[in-house]
């Protein structure tokens, strides 16, 4: 077995025995890592709270060959985040977050820049007064890496320009729809002129920029309904979380 050292967050994971857990992270280098923590479940366990979601630190794991199931070694925290876990409305995002990378990429496909992306989410979601705001620019970063951006310039069937007056985004299609076209199409989601220009300004601004965005409660649902459509396109599957923070 090899020994790898990476930047870690954990990501999810599940009990595999009674002393036992699985634990999932996606790292710096080494993408999506699944690892059996020996022991820590047990009361003295040496890996102690540092395995709860959300925690960054430093993964030293044993890769198995061949195997999709490796060997936590140890697990140094640098970031626990634990004041995302005792806010409802900040545990919500950060789960959907995770969740999101946990089903969008493939074991061992590293991404620097999608790791990066969820530290620099979870730094804000837990610090920021306006969290619901830096979520949907992360879940746009995110359609990027994933190949998934929406197209937000023209229509995506005639690819003539689309009017603020009449636009709408097609997930299905995969970007805005003019009126012409818009019939067409079933999977439509209205979009304002202002919540339009946040997704066009968001795609290419950094995280803390979006978060100073000035947005209306009602833009923000609108780019709320089209992103959660996108990404749910994106990934074939509604996020578990996402159901959680709709019943919220």
């Amino acid at each position: 077995m090899s020994l790898h050292s990476t930047d870690a967050i954990v990501i999810g994971g599940h009990d595999l025995s009674e002393a036992d857990r699985i634990v999932v992270f996606y790292t710096q280098s080494g993408g999506k890592v699944r690892a059996v923590a020996e022991g820590a479940r047990r009361l003295r366990s040496r890996f102690g709270g540092s395995l709860q979601l959300f925690s960054h630190g430093q993964l030293v794991y044993f890769e198995r060959p061949n195997r999709t199931l490796h060997k936590v070694n140890e697990f140094g925290v640098v970031r626990s985040h634990h004041l995302l876990r005792e806010d409802l409305d900040r545990i919500v995002l950060a789960s959907a977050a995770v969740e999101a990378v946990a089903v969008g990429v493939e074991e061992a496909e590293a991404s620097p820049e999608l790791f990066q992306l969820l530290a620099d989410a979870l730094d804000l979601l837990e610090s920021s007064p306006r969290p619901a705001l830096v979520m949907q620019g992360y879940i746009l970063h995110l359609l990027r890496l994933l190949g998934f951006l929406p197209e937000l310039a023209e229509c995506v069937r005639c690819r003539g320009p689309v009017a603020a007056a009449d636009a709408c985004l097609s997930p299905s299609q995969g970007g805005l729809l003019c009126g012409r076209c818009r019939p067409a199409v079933s999977d439509t989601i209205p979009g304002s002129a202002a919540a339009l220009g946040f997704l066009r300004g968001a795609s290419g601004s950094s995280l803390r920029l979006v978060e100073r965005a000035a947005l209306a409660p009602q833009a923000l649902q609108q780019v709320t309904d089209i992103l959660h459509a996108c990404l749910r396109q994106a990934l074939g599957r509604t996020l578990r979380s996402q159901d959680v923070q709709a019943r919220l």
